[in-house]
């Protein structure tokens, strides 16, 4: 019985390394996570990043990490209260303000949420989200560059505090985050998507915090 039962775990053993090795690679089991920071006092969406208006940035676009051939240096923000999302996109790497740039967000892979804006500095948005485009210096960068910023309802995008929910950037019609026509550079995120694969977007996940007003402790 002793030999049987060994025999069996060998096998099984060897049955999950097989499956493990047939997987395509990007199942991976290490998923890139978005951390939101909890904010009780949420950024004006007008295109500007003045000090001390967003936490620590959660996506960092730049060589070494990211190919130098195509990446657009880039810095990516994510705070949240109770009702909203709150991105910004600091473009540091766009030093020109083209009326052709473009910035995209999708949430939820089952039921895909894209969220765009383009155009040049002054453009803004305010439908079923609000965005501004700005062109200017930033805590990142002092060289004058582009600046994207969003406030976007839970609502929207199904989610709520506390949830977590699918979250990338595609290119997509000569658009991602961002995307700089001048230069053709742009940033995929995460690496290796597959927009048509929807097992893709179970590597990136949108993590979003809630204040317990309770307790004053976040979860």
């Amino acid at each position: 019985m002793r030999r049987s039962s060994l025999s069996l775990g060998f096998l099984s053993m060897i049955l999950c390394l097989l499956l493990v090795a047939s997987l395509p690679s990007y199942c991976s089991a290490v998923r890139p996570v978005i951390q939101s920071s909890w904010t009780a006092a949420p950024p004006v969406i007008d295109g500007n990043f003045l000090s001390g208006e967003w936490s620590n940035p959660q996506l960092v676009f730049k060589s070494p990490d990211y190919p130098d051939s195509y990446v657009l240096p880039t810095y990516v923000y994510f705070l949240n209260d109770n009702s909203n999302l709150y991105v910004l996109v600091d473009a540091v790497g766009d030093h020109t303000d083209s009326g052709g740039d473009e910035c995209l967000l999708w949430f939820n892979c089952i039921n895909t949420v894209k969220i765009s804006i383009v155009g040049a500095s002054g453009t803004e948005i305010n439908t079923n989200f609000n965005a501004a485009i700005g062109f200017s210096s930033s805590p990142n960068s002092a060289s004058a560059h582009k600046i994207y910023e969003f406030c976007i309802p839970f609502s929207y995008i199904s989610s709520a505090p506390g949830q977590t929910i699918d979250f990338c950037s595609p290119f997509f019609k000569q658009a991602s985050m961002p995307y700089d026509p001048e230069t053709g550079r742009d940033n995929i995120w995460p690496l290796g998507l597959i927009v048509d694969n929807l097992d893709t977007w179970a590597n990136c996940h949108l993590v979003i915090e809630t204040c317990r007003r309770c307790n004053n402790t976040r979860e």
